[in-house]
């Protein structure tokens, strides 16, 4: 019985030493931008929930938007000896450095929803986010196929804002070229946040003499800071507006009819997907990507998910069908 025991824990030692890994228990680093925004605060329970059930531990930090918060953070986590670290970047200009520090112990970064550009990043993983803008922009020219138009982009230091104003003029540009369509305002929200919306657009009813037809809203933060203008001036409802997220309080609106659609990223398996992915890195495995993105300094290896358009008619088909929100949050 000793010999055989003695020999179980001979093979156990030999396992550890060849998989340094398995001897500890996974610890993934979460860097939010900022969980004051319903979308982040989804996305960091269903990460958490699968990264767990997969044997990994999760730490979670929230920057608020704050660029010297967020790179503060990170070297935190590098010194509590994170395995990987799992960012969701404020800003994705400039953490190069601190992912630098990350590399040199050997941790591994993935960029989660949002690309980190010119830093050496393992992996990748969002939506479509060029389809995003495109979704947009097309469900707004099919309500309002012409007129005055202001485009109200998110953060300007979010990477994604700029793809979803790519998708979007990929779709407007031959309007605006023809004459249907005249871009009348275009600005960008600062941290995406609904209060800055709201400024924005009252400045852009001024200006306009209330003359405006569609907003196309980069998200629903943005959507409902610019329809609380327009309901002031007694034009919610009379003026197309997109969004993104399918925050509860846009479906609602949605319902209302003041918003005219969302677009839906299917979190629950963006998150999954992005605690798979973080487990095998920090086993050393290599995922399978489905897409590669430049980020200025390398070919990324990455996993894009497809969005999806929410309307009126089709809301108990996508969010609801989802549990992404219940039926009686939305109608009572």
């Amino acid at each position: 019985m000793k010999i055989k025991t003695a020999l179980l824990s001979l093979a156990a030692a030999i396992a550890i030493s060849l998989n340094p890994v398995a001897a500890k228990e996974l610890t993934i680093g979460m860097s939010i931008d900022d969980l004051r925004l319903e979308r982040w605060q989804k996305d960091r329970d269903i990460f958490t929930k699968k990264a767990e059930a997969l044997g990994a531990k999760v730490l979670v930090q929230s920057a608020n938007g704050d660029d010297a918060a967020q790179i503060s953070q990170i070297e935190n986590m590098l010194n509590k000896n994170v395995d990987v670290l799992v960012i969701i970047p404020h800003n994705g200009d400039v953490l190069s450095n601190v992912i630098a520090e990350a590399k040199k112990e050997g941790v591994k970064v993935l960029a989660y929803d949002r690309l980190i550009n010119n830093a050496e990043i393992d992996y990748y993983v969002s939506f479509d986010n060029e389809k995003v803008g495109e979704l947009q922009a097309q469900a707004i020219i099919e309500k309002k196929p012409e007129g005055n138009y202001f485009l109200m982009g998110g953060s300007p230091v979010d990477n994604n804002a700029k793809l979803f104003r790519k998708g979007q003029m990929k779709v407007l540009q031959p309007l605006i070229d023809s004459g249907k369509i005249k871009v009348v305002g275009d600005q960008w929200v600062d941290s995406w946040l609904a209060e800055k919306a709201l400024q924005i657009m009252e400045n852009a009813l001024t200006a306009n003499k209330n003359n405006i037809d569609a907003v196309v809203a980069s998200n629903d933060a943005t959507a409902g800071g610019a329809i609380q203008a327009l309901s002031a001036q007694g034009l919610s409802g009379k003026v197309a507006i997109s969004g993104q997220d399918a925050d509860l309080a846009a479906i609602k609106r949605i319902v209302d009819g003041t918003q005219t659609m969302t677009v839906y990223k299917p979190i629950n398996n963006l998150a999954d997907k992005a605690a798979e992915i973080a487990v095998a890195l920090g086993k050393d495995e290599k995922p399978e990507p489905n897409a590669k993105l430049n980020n200025g300094l390398k070919d990324v290896d990455a996993y894009l998910l497809e969005p999806i358009v929410v309307t009126k008619e089709n809301i108990n088909e996508t969010v609801v069908k989802d549990g992404f929100h219940k039926k009686e949050a939305i109608y009572k």
